[in-house]
């Protein structure tokens, strides 16, 4: 038994009310937090409760001494996961689970070791530990916690592709709602936000507009502004693939507007270059140059090299729908010289780079680029990109006449597309 569960045990074999134990000591409420284990009484309150209960004092101290060493260990795991000290907080939050004590709050502690694991990269430990609080949360109906869980969960199964699954545990904790006892705007708002950067990567933008245009309704009277962010750019990206531009522009500026006064510079950054690349689509070339400049001007002051050159990646591309080719070529250059060779950003780059080869006549060249290219999308598993890249490169071997590569291209497109689509949970 718990602390709290010994004092009431006796208190109740001796006939007394919380009123009548809690008399000259403390208040009946707090009686009723130490039995319930909610509270921890000083020595002295202790002391007379022992006296009270006619209970030697050495009855409680090992049980009071349990709850204080788990209760601050608890509270260094948590500013360990704070600090992002990962290993050490889970080592820690695993001794606490070997002998927890029962005033042990055993849902926050799993939670936070699901937290550790899921940040670590250790997805099938994560999986567990967030399993598991779901069973404790709703045998105690904390629904809340339960969402909570249910969130991880996508999170973790979206981090592994397996968006199906994703959307599975998503929409369960949609689902359940109506069942909060009180509004709790920047779970659920995270929860909606989620739903719709998954249908978005799927193509759904409808779905993912009704999502994030949900998540709104339930922050648009809060003040959480940074989600706020966060679902104004799922806004405007998903006008955007709509092809409804004015209100892409808005969202997106509001985006921007939100993460500068927040002193969030890279979002801020990431979202002009969001708006720039809208404003390319709309045709305006000029103001999307501006905002491309501007980004790399930025994200250098900031120190963010690596953004600052995928950005002239952008400039190549823009360059390249404007038949610019030689300015293409040289943004491509400015791009890779300053990326690391082997990075997931360079690939993108060495696909406009090929392009821009195979329209000044160096269909070879483009070849050699394109081959690259297809190497970088397959080692980070980018299979709508590899698939795409490959019906390219196909295009360029039929060019020099050299049938067998072009055919073997096209069967490398397609089996890009059903793996896609596999992880994607469309077909099994």
């Amino acid at each position: 038994m718990s602390l709290g569960q010994k004092i009431r045990e006796l208190r109740v074999a001796k006939g007394l009310t919380q009123s009548d134990l809690g008399s000259g000591l403390v208040t009946p409420s707090m009686i009723s937090q130490i039995e319930s284990d909610k509270a921890n009484p000083s020595y002295k309150v202790l002391e007379a409760i022992a006296e009270k209960l006619e209970t030697p004092l050495e009855h409680f101290l090992a049980d009071i001494q349990t709850q204080l060493e788990q209760t601050s260990a608890h509270k260094v795991a948590k500013a360990l996961l704070s600090s992002r000290n990962y290993e050490r907080a889970i080592g820690l939050l695993e001794s606490l689970l070997e002998k927890p004590s029962p005033n042990l709050n055993l849902i926050d502690v799993k939670s936070d070791l699901g937290e550790c694991f899921l940040y670590t990269g250790n997805y099938e430990p994560a999986i567990t530990e967030f399993e598991e609080v779901l069973e404790i949360a709703k045998q105690k109906f904390n629904y809340p916690a339960l969402l909570t869980a249910l969130n991880k969960l996508g999170v973790i199964e979206q981090k592994r592709q397996k968006y199906h699954r994703a959307i599975y545990h998503w929409r369960k904790a949609y689902e359940l709602f109506d069942e909060l006892p009180h509004s709790e705007p920047y779970l659920q708002s995270q929860i909606l936000t989620n739903l719709g950067t998954i249908h978005y990567q799927l193509g759904e933008f409808k779905d993912a507009l009704h999502y994030y245009d949900t998540a709104y309704k339930f922050l648009s009277k809060s003040n959480h502004f940074e989600q706020i962010g966060f679902t104004y750019l799922g806004l405007g990206l998903s006008y955007k693939k709509i092809q409804e531009f004015e209100k892409a522009s808005e969202y997106s500026q509001y985006a921007i507007a939100i993460f500068e006064s927040l002193k969030n510079m890279k979002l801020a950054i990431d979202v002009k270059r969001n708006y720039g690349i809208l404003k390319g689509e709309e045709g305006l070339v000029e103001e999307a140059m501006q905002l491309f400049a501007a980004c790399v001007d930025e994200y250098s002051r900031h120190n963010y090299p690596t953004d600052a050159a995928s950005v002239h990646g952008e400039i190549a591309r823009l360059h390249l729908r404007e038949k610019q080719f030689q300015a293409c070529l040289d943004a491509c250059d400015m791009a890779l010289s300053n990326l690391p060779p082997d990075s997931r950003e360079v690939a993108p780059v060495l696909r406009t780079l090929a392009v821009a080869h195979d329209e000044l006549g160096h269909t070879e060249e483009a070849v050699r680029h394109m081959e690259r290219a297809c190497d970088l999308f397959r080692e980070f598993n980018l299979l709508s990109e590899l698939a795409e890249t490959h019906s390219l490169l196909g295009d360029l071997y039929q060019k020099l006449g050299d049938f067998k590569r072009a055919n073997d291209c096209l069967q490398e497109m397609k089996k890009a597309l059903t793996e896609n689509l596999k992880d994607r949970g469309i077909i099994l």
